[in-house]
């Protein structure tokens, strides 16, 4: 392969990933492609792309899909909207709004349309950050469900590139996707069937949490009382039974 084509949509940043990349597979560049989000599976199947950062639901069949990181969602408005006042609102607040829909409009038509006053729309919030322009403003919908960003590719093109790039997506040091046999054959096997997906590990990525250090045990006999009949603090023998 001369090349690994990436594909993402609206709002995904794998700068971090395509430098970690960069490093570790110096012989094959990898070059990211955008793509709406209609478009994710249609960049796969037409051989447009070698993998894609998608944002589920797709239609998944024949693709192998891993789960990565989930994303706030938001209401977007026009600067001057009243909900711009809130720090974050809930579904409740949103009743009686006019929400578009994108009925076949790109994210960033969506938000152009939000932009002119028309009404209000939900989106995830790395979208609102990457398209929303001077003119909108987003606020977090506290009460909604996240979206989920995955990586997805052909079941039939699965190659060792792909299993790579999982490892950088997990945060793997170098050679541990290759070097620990059960792994390798756990990310070989975990996506087999169309549609399985297959969650982050806290601590094992950028948006996982890393495990907390366990407490140190205490030494044995810390808390033991003492013996009837041992010495006090002073030095005296300690209270014993009378013979």
């Amino acid at each position: 392969m001369e090349r690994f084509r990436l594909g993402g949509v609206p709002g995904v940043t794998p700068a971090k990933w395509l430098r970690v990349w960069r490093e570790r597979v110096p012989d094959v560049p990898a070059e990211l492609v955008e793509v709406d989000e209609a478009d994710a599976v249609g960049c796969l199947l037409e051989g447009r792309c070698d993998a894609v950062l998608a944002r589920l639901p797709i239609d998944d069949t024949d693709l192998h899909v891993v789960r990565l990181y989930d994303e706030l969602p938001v209401v977007v408005a026009a600067k001057g909207h009243p909900i711009v006042a809130f720090e974050t609102v809930t579904a409740a607040d949103l009743e009686g709004e006019p929400i578009l829909e994108r009925a076949g409009m790109t994210d960033a038509q969506l938000l152009e349309t939000v932009a002119t006053g028309a009404g209000i729309a939900i989106v995830p919030m790395s979208v609102a950050r990457a398209l929303g322009g001077a003119e909108t403003r987003h606020r977090v919908v506290s009460d909604m469900p996240p979206t989920t960003i995955a990586l997805a590719w052909l079941q039939q093109a699965d190659s060792p590139l792909h299993q790579e790039l999982i490892g950088i997506a997990r945060g793997r040091k170098p050679g541990s996707s290759r070097g620990d046999r059960e792994e390798r054959h756990g990310d070989a096997e975990a996506s087999q069937g169309a549609g399985r997906k297959h969650g982050v590990q806290p601590g094992n990525a950028p948006t996982g949490s890393k495990p907390r250090p366990s407490k140190p045990k205490p030494k044995p006999g810390s808390n033991r009382p003492r013996r009837p009949g041992g010495p006090g603090r002073s030095g005296r023998p300690g209270p014993g039974k009378r013979r």
